[in-house]
């Protein structure tokens, strides 16, 4: 019987059968909260094991916003929380933040140059390097070639950055510079054209988008390791915070946010001595006179100059282009000459320098009215270009392709009406035409670079292309490959008047 029909069916009685009623509730009753202390009691022992509140506030400049930025905030939470201790940011410019943290009216520095400390005296540094940037070069190919420092007439970094200071005054750049107050302003200044070249950090230049920018040249000139500071009056702690950042790094943890940031840390290649391979292979498709079976050709000459001496064996391969792309991309080969990575796609690195420009691309077919449907995605043949490129992406979705063995291939199938229309150079059209094609631009020319397999050892072929290349052009000896009018198509002649 239970306590609900003993309190609601049992209305009138004696009094001994209501004393026995209570009695019965009241054990009940008891026998219930009796069970439920143990809940209440881990509920509010629950209770009393909540976060504890930090015992300390530290405050640092609030970074500009961007994956590195948003990683090391992460970071460094993550291990300051591990000592009771809470972050905070605030907004001030680079300078003025500084003086704020020697004068220790904020906590330090988030991240900063290792010997900042020897201009500012109040400021401690962690012994943990948290961070390695290149600080690089942006400049426009098409003006400077190669773009040694040197090279360009002008430039701007952000006001407050050390890393350009001390490199301009180590190189004795004597170009006009300008400083902007932060990373959008730097954009603008370079976007419209104000300045030729920026000094910037490769995560920011990343940020930016400028190494998607074709024609862009990244060259890093010096890799910096950033470290955590703190105000003097917060010393102790920082043998704790080194310990639990190396806790962090030794356990991965650092890696994994760094990763899921996606932040790319790169160190720069410094060759102290030239390095040794055994056999170093070369694929190309056919070019005229640059890429010749026979082993002739101004690339093969300019690889043969940068990999014969330090190479054991030196293979070269002059092929169809589809198959010197399959080659690559199956490893047979070391590296492909003559393409970008928009031209093709395999998991490669491009040479940071270019060796040629290509030439304005065209799509072709026999009349106006092909030309127009093949643009609208309305083109009932297909559109041919040789195997291996890609050049999809310049029609509506839906439009069919035929991939020929070369140019000539494509234009017997557009007389012929098997394709509707074809995609090449203007140089590669047929000697048998009688009339002209009918035409459009698809794009300018593009800078054509070497690409290599993303592994260690295809980073270190690159690493060392990219340092003989520039030697090459900025000693002249690229003459000894390139003729005149050759360098200036290849937007590698610096000493023209630009």
């Amino acid at each position: 019987m239970g306590f609900a029909t003993i309190t609601t069916t049992h209305t009138v009685g004696s009094a001994w059968q209501r004393s026995s009623c209570l009695l019965v509730a009241a054990l009940l009753v008891s026998l219930l909260l009796t069970l439920a202390l143990p809940a209440a009691q881990a509920a509010q022992a629950t209770a009393n094991v909540a976060v504890p509140t930090p015992s300390q506030t530290l405050v640092f400049r609030a970074p500009e916003p961007g994956p590195l930025s948003h990683a090391l905030q992460e970071i460094m939470q993550e291990a300051y929380a591990q000592h009771n201790v809470q972050v905070e940011y605030v907004e001030m410019p680079r300078t003025r933040s500084l003086v704020e943290a020697n004068n220790g009216r904020i906590a330090g520095e988030l991240g900063r140059l290792p010997d900042l400390d020897e201009n500012y005296p109040n400021l401690r540094r962690s012994s943990f390097p948290l961070f390695g940037f290149q600080l690089v070069l942006v400049a426009d190919r098409r003006y400077c070639g190669v773009c040694n420092l040197q090279d360009v007439e002008n430039l701007a970094y952000i006001n407050g950055q050390q890393g350009p200071v001390q490199l301009l005054k180590q190189e004795s750049f004597k170009g006009p510079t300008v400083q902007a107050q932060d990373l959008h302003q730097l954009h603008l200044m370079f976007s419209n054209n104000r300045v030729r070249a920026l000094l910037i950090n490769d995560f920011e230049a990343r940020q930016l988008g400028y190494y998607q920018q074709k024609h862009l040249v990244i060259v890093p000139l010096k890799y910096i390791v950033g470290y955590h500071y703190l105000h003097k009056q917060h010393e102790a702690l920082l043998a704790k915070l080194d310990s639990t950042l190396d806790e962090m790094h030794d356990n991965g943890r650092i890696t994994q946010i760094f990763n899921d940031h996606q932040v790319i840390i790169e160190p720069l290649q410094e060759f102290n001595q030239p390095p040794h391979f055994q056999l170093v292979s070369a694929a190309a498709g056919l070019w005229r006179t640059r890429t010749s079976v026979d082993g002739s050709g101004r690339y093969w000459d300019v690889i043969r100059h940068v990999f014969e001496p330090v190479a054991d064996e030196l293979d070269l391969h002059t092929s169809s282009f589809q198959r010197a792309v399959l080659g690559l991309q199956d490893q047979r080969f070391d590296m492909l000459i003559g393409s970008n990575i928009e031209q093709v796609r395999v998991d490669a690195v491009s040479s940071r320098l270019h060796v040629d420009y290509d030439m304005d691309l065209y799509v072709f077919a026999l009349n106006q009215h092909s030309i127009t449907a093949a643009m609208q995605g309305a083109l009932k043949r297909p559109v041919c270009f040789v195997a291996g490129y890609h050049y999809e992406h310049y029609f509506p979705t839906g439009t069919s392709f035929y991939h020929g063995s070369n140019a000539l291939d494509c234009f017997v199938m557009l007389d012929k009406g098997r394709v509707g229309a074809v995609v090449t150079f203007r140089a590669n059209q047929p000697d048998w035409i009688t009339a002209p094609y009918h035409e459009l631009k698809l794009r300018e020319a593009d800078p054509i670079h070497v690409l290599f397999h993303n592994t260690p050892r295809g980073r270190l072929l690159r690493d060392w292309f990219d340092t003989q290349f520039r030697e090459l052009v900025s000693s002249g000896e690229i003459r000894q490959f390139y003729s005149e009018p050759e360098l200036e198509h290849a937007q590698l002649d610096t000493d023209k008047d630009r």
